[in-house]
């Protein structure tokens, strides 16, 4: 049964809870709330107590944090970012970069297939690295680039804005642009 405690000369709960081998572990429950603090150690043994899968798991993170923070986690799918984003950005840009922005998103979204209703965090880099191989087969390299580059801005405004907590875009390198000789 997990329990809490507070350390000497802190007002945070610390939640003592077992996994499903019996191993003791120690989390801080970051709150001072004791009836919260004993919500979340529970919360940590119910889910050191079973292996779970990954999905399972953010399921349980999600819950304790809408336990915590009183709002829901906000699990926006790449579809839905992307349309949110190109209606955020149309104001600002003119109309030829807009079709730009808006056929780039359409091209990376029918990559995806089904993947694009899944959550933004589901991305990786290496779906970004299959996508910009697969469009350096049929264009040059300036114009991979530059898509590579559009959704290198979209990743960036999703991790500005907390949807995800790593940047997936971050290490895909540019394809290489062969000059002609002089």
């Amino acid at each position: 049964m997990a329990s809490i405690t507070r350390r000497r000369g802190s007002e945070i709960w610390t939640a003592f809870f077992r996994d499903e081998n019996g191993r003791q572990h120690c989390r801080s429950t970051e709150t001072t709330d004791r009836k919260l603090a004993l919500k979340i150690a529970d919360s940590f043994e119910a889910g050191a107590q079973k292996r779970r899968t990954l999905a399972q798991l953010q399921r349980v993170l999600a819950q304790m944090h809408e336990l915590v923070n009183g709002e829901p986690v906000n699990t926006s799918t790449v579809r839905a970012f992307i349309s949110e984003w190109l209606e955020g950005r149309a104001p600002e840009i003119a109309t030829p970069t807009s079709e730009f922005y808006k056929g780039s998103a359409e091209k990376f979204i029918s990559f995806l297939g089904e993947r694009a209703d899944a959550p933004l965090a589901s991305i990786t880099k290496r779906d970004l690295v299959d996508y910009r191989n697969l469009l350096a087969k049929s264009l040059a390299p300036r114009t991979v680039n530059h898509r590579i580059k559009f959704l290198k801005m979209l990743f960036k405004t999703a991790r500005r804005d907390s949807l995800i907590h790593d940047d997936p875009s971050e290490f895909v390198e540019p394809v290489l642009v062969f000059s002609e000789f002089r």
